[in-house]
């Protein structure tokens, strides 16, 4: 990002790249939120069933992978 005509001091090209790292900042933090509050939504439903409940989720329902109830995504 760094140009001729914006020398010596780069303050176009620092500033952009300021930009950039305070995006991927607020990216980072957005994404880690989004996943905890879902694995959250996730447990509070799970709990909410009885054992019985449960196993009849895990044996009716065709979800896979990241759908499944039971399912917490790493933090």
């Amino acid at each position: 990002m760094y140009q001729e005509d914006d020398a010596p001091r780069y303050t176009r090209g620092n500033s952009f790249l300021l930009v950039a790292v305070g995006m991927n900042i607020i990216i980072y933090v957005s994404t880690k939120a989004y996943y905890v509050l879902r694995n959250r939504q996730r447990e509070r439903i799970w709990n909410r069933m009885s054992e019985d409940e449960r196993l009849e989720y895990l044996a009716a329902h065709p979800d896979a992978g990241n759908k499944r109830l039971d399912f917490r995504f790493a933090s």
